[in-house]
């Protein structure tokens, strides 16, 4: 096991509360229902310019490649192609709207979660997207077995942030920021949120937010720590164990 690490954590040994993100963090969103997403929005946009199905899959890589991951590609291709602005909704619907029943944890992520209860700490979730969406990714990820304090997800629809939540957590907890862990893979969506708290910032190299930021990291403020996969965590929750790159 690797830690990255960017800095120097102060008071690390006083770590009450983790904050988790949930996609591309606790499970691979990107290789199963991103790519899932793509491929069904494909077969509505080959009906639409016309195009072949997996031309309409690689139009859609390189929009994102071109725009990045927090654009909504699908208005770029209704634009680009003098499409009516009504496709925008159907296209994200056709992205978002698949069947989940798949999707599995990471390897080690229950473990990981049940020795960090046992050592104390206090596990919070925090997700964004569509509630009912966030809600069933949950449920079928067996999330909600009593392995967090508290889960939150931030309705992107009605406006709310994880930004929101974090100062909640904070509040409902009674911690300081300098005593929380947060977790994820997006620098630009938590990771920015929580360090501007002062929170203790932690990224997951994984999915294609990490990627993204990987071209652009000198844009960004840097994570406090990195880890290729969640269990990874106790190397920054146990100081000892921690490599220094």
């Amino acid at each position: 096991m690797r830690v990255k690490h960017s800095g120097i954590m102060q008071n690390s040994q006083n770590i009450k509360a983790v904050i988790l993100d949930l996609d591309d963090t606790l499970y691979d969103c990107s290789g199963t229902l991103v790519l899932q997403g793509r491929k069904h929005a494909a077969k509505m946009i080959a009906g639409l310019i016309p195009c072949s199905e997996e031309d309409a899959y690689h139009l859609q890589l390189e929009m994102e490649e071109k725009y990045g991951t927090t654009v909504n590609i699908y208005e770029k291709i209704v634009t680009a192609h003098h499409l009516p602005n009504t496709c925008i909704k159907e296209l994200w619907d056709a992205f978002i709207h698949i069947d989940i029943t798949g999707i599995t944890l990471f390897p080690g992520v229950i473990e990981t979660l049940k020795q960090l209860r046992v050592q104390g700490y206090k596990l919070i979730l925090v997700t964004s997207g569509e509630k009912e969406i966030q809600n069933r990714k949950i449920r079928v990820l067996g999330l909600r077995n009593g392995y967090f304090d508290d889960i939150f997800i931030a309705d992107r629809v009605n406006g709310q942030t994880k930004n929101d939540y974090f100062k909640e957590v904070i509040q409902r907890y009674n911690v300081k920021p300098e005593e929380i862990i947060c977790v994820g893979d997006k620098i630009d969506d938590e990771l920015i949120a929580s360090k501007s708290l002062g929170m203790i910032t932690v990224m997951v190299e994984q999915g294609r937010h990490y990627r993204a930021y990987l071209k652009e990291r000198d844009k960004y403020i840097k994570p406090d720590y990195s880890v290729k996969q969640f269990k990874d965590i106790f190397g920054i929750t146990n100081v000892g164990s921690l490599v220094m790159s």
